[in-house]
């Protein structure tokens, strides 16, 4: 898709980019996204540059019976990491596989740089290109969306109940959702020391 006016095109961008932010869960509600909008994120995220085109990521939809498979895997690993912990605690841990109308968990697939001849590095920057991808089209489809992660997460119990493979590993998770209560758009602003010249 090609706009008619380039100058509206970057307008419509960096308002997107300054709209981006980091929703709070509490305030997050319903509705979700509709599959065709969840399928819009995942080609967005696939336009992400890619050097040697090895999609080092890809994404699982939480259903609402993996919400319940997935607080079982947060309790667990609280079991795991202390066995005296008390069901009020266990109730908070469980509810975090139930924030965000829609949950997508991003999962890495880092491949050996000595195989494809791509830097790991390069290959992680490509992950994370792709998940601004999708958080921009999100916002510009009217969502808000939190990025979530956890020690819990990168455990081995959530590893094997995610079933990863050997080159996989849990990046993030991304709720979204409509919010009550937006920030307001950021100031486009570069940091200081942000561009430097050589």
């Amino acid at each position: 898709m090609t706009a008619k006016n380039p100058s509206d095109l970057f307008l419509n961008l960096m308002n997107c980019m300054a709209r981006r932010r980091s929703a709070s869960l509490k305030s997050m509600r319903p509705p979700g996204l509709s599959p065709d909008q969840v399928h819009q994120l995942i080609c967005a995220a696939s336009t992400a540059p890619d050097h040697g085109g090895l999609k080092p990521f890809r994404f699982i939809e939480v259903t609402p019976k993996g919400r319940q498979r997935l607080a079982e895997l947060f309790e667990a690993v609280e079991h795991q990491n202390n066995p005296d912990v008390t069901p009020d605690r266990i109730a908070r841990v469980r509810e975090k596989a139930f924030r965000g109308p829609t949950l997508l968990i991003m999962i890495g697939a880092v491949k050996d740089d000595l195989e494809t001849g791509i830097p790991q590095d390069e290959q992680l920057i490509a992950a994370g290109a792709a998940l601004q991808n999708m958080l921009l089209t999100a916002t510009a489809l009217g969502f808000s969306s939190r990025i979530t992660t956890g020690r819990a997460a990168r455990s081995d119990i959530f590893r094997n109940g995610l079933e990863l493979g050997p080159h996989e590993r849990f990046l993030c998770f991304i709720s979204l959702g409509m919010s009550d209560n937006p920030k307001p758009a950021r100031e486009l602003d570069a940091p200081q020391g942000a561009l430097s010249f050589f």
